[in-house]
């Protein structure tokens, strides 16, 4: 009888400290890979003009609905630059993409306050900046 005790208290300390230690990775995976997209679109030709809408000051109902205009605007990033496909760019945008998309958030919102348009448009340096924001605010939420 004192082992079954025993052995419930050593499994309810264990859930108990599972429970107090979330794991974070994935944001730090998609901040290692904004580092490494910062990095390599300065060798992308990217006109002076691009400007693209960029989430920031996120509020926590619009976090989904910000990280779907994120991958919209790295894609428009990609045709805006003529980013060759299978480039250290081209693959640092998609690493970048695929770790927004497996970030869990509440589902996208229909609220007009959460349009990819209400965001400002920002050159591509300020929107690289800003997106390392938004993952910090991922893993906050987490």
């Amino acid at each position: 009888m004192f082992a079954l005790h025993r052995i419930c208290a050593l499994t309810l300390a264990l859930v108990i400290c599972l429970n107090a230690q979330p794991v974070k990775r994935d944001a730090d995976e998609l901040l290692e890979h904004i580092s490494t997209l910062k990095t390599f679109i300065g060798t992308a030709k990217c006109p002076d003009h691009i400007h693209l809408h960029s989430p920031f000051n996120i509020k926590k109902d619009c976090m989904s609905s910000a990280r779907d205009c994120t991958i919209k605007m790295l894609y428009d990033l990609k045709s805006k630059c003529n980013i060759t496909k299978n480039s250290t760019t081209d693959e640092a945008i998609k690493n970048v993409i695929l770790e927004l998309g497996t970030e869990e958030t509440n589902p996208t919102s229909s609220s007009p306050d959460c349009k990819c348009e209400m965001y400002n448009k920002t050159g591509v340096d300020q929107f690289l900046k800003n997106m390392e924001v938004q993952a910090e605010q991922l893993n906050s939420m987490q």
